[in-house]
């Protein structure tokens, strides 16, 4: 009789903890859904990396953030990865927190690969990357890179010009400086070689090769090239500025930005000199 009690009991027992395992499984599962839940609430309710604004448009701008396609605006804020691209007979003015000023041509686009900004420091480390088109670029208080599919090109205050060119195999950047120096390379860490363009100077980067040779620039592609980086476009009647150091100036009811580095005017004005020749 006892022995069987016994039996009982211990029958008893394990029912009871095969219950409770059961118990702690599911209430652990909720438990683990429930952090899940509330770790993703978390990471989403971070905001995103701003890196800098967008200054002037002119024709057809889009800003692409996680795949969404929006008109670009003056203002419109810039943040890591996103991509700016430019139609056809358009361009764009984009200032970041670091100072920087980027010109992008016509039918160009350009990505914000990496974007570390030090509010101590005030001093960023940043790398763009232009797929295609035509860039010009004022550096401002950052260490600078410009990746393309075939160089990398580092610059710290300074003035340069990037373009890609062709496809294929045919395909090159080219890279005019136009202030202090910039250092060129091949994107392809195992191709060796690399140059140093001071001002006035371009070289070529075509794939799977070293750069070429420093060459003194053309004064007529670099002329042609400022003339297809500058930007004409709308202005700015907002002035709530949350990034970088940007004053504010008034023409004609309207604000607009005015970096702190020289920049394009945003209208050309007709100016008529009278000029008097002593007799």
């Amino acid at each position: 009789m006892i022995n069987a009690n016994c039996l009982q009991n211990k029958e008893s027992l394990s029912g009871i903890a095969i219950a409770l395992t059961l118990h702690m499984k599911k209430h652990g599962l909720i438990i683990l859904i429930c952090l899940a839940w509330i770790l993703i609430g978390a990471a989403k309710s971070y905001p995103a990396t701003e890196a800098g604004q967008v200054l002037t448009v002119s024709g057809s701008v889009h800003v692409i953030r996680d795949a969404r396609r929006s008109d670009a605006e003056p203002q419109m804020r810039i943040l890591l990865k996103d991509a700016i691209e430019t139609g056809e007979r358009s361009r764009t003015k984009l200032f970041f927190m670091d100072d920087s000023i980027l010109n992008l041509g016509e039918q160009s686009r350009i990505e914000v690969e990496e974007y570390l900004y030090s509010q101590e420091k005030k001093r960023s480390k940043s790398i763009y990357r232009l797929l295609n088109g035509l860039l010009k670029i004022v550096v401002g208080r950052s260490d600078l890179e410009i990746h393309t599919p075939t160089a990398v090109a580092a610059a710290r205050g300074t003035k340069f010009i990037v373009w890609v060119e062709g496809s294929g195999e045919d395909m090159f950047t080219g890279i005019i400086t136009l202030e202090s120096e910039v250092v060129v390379k091949n994107i392809i860490e195992g191709i060796a070689g690399e140059v140093i363009l001071k001002s006035g100077q371009m070289s070529r980067v075509y794939m799977q090769k070293p750069p070429e040779a420093v060459q003194p620039a053309d004064i007529e592609i670099m002329r042609q090239f400022n003339g297809r980086a500058m930007v004409l476009g709308s202005a700015i009647k907002d002035v709530n500025i949350t990034s970088g150091k940007l004053e504010i100036q008034e023409a004609d009811g309207l604000f607009m930005f005015q970096p702190p580095v020289s920049r394009e005017p945003a209208t050309q004005t007709p100016v008529t000199i009278e000029v008097i020749y002593p007799e």
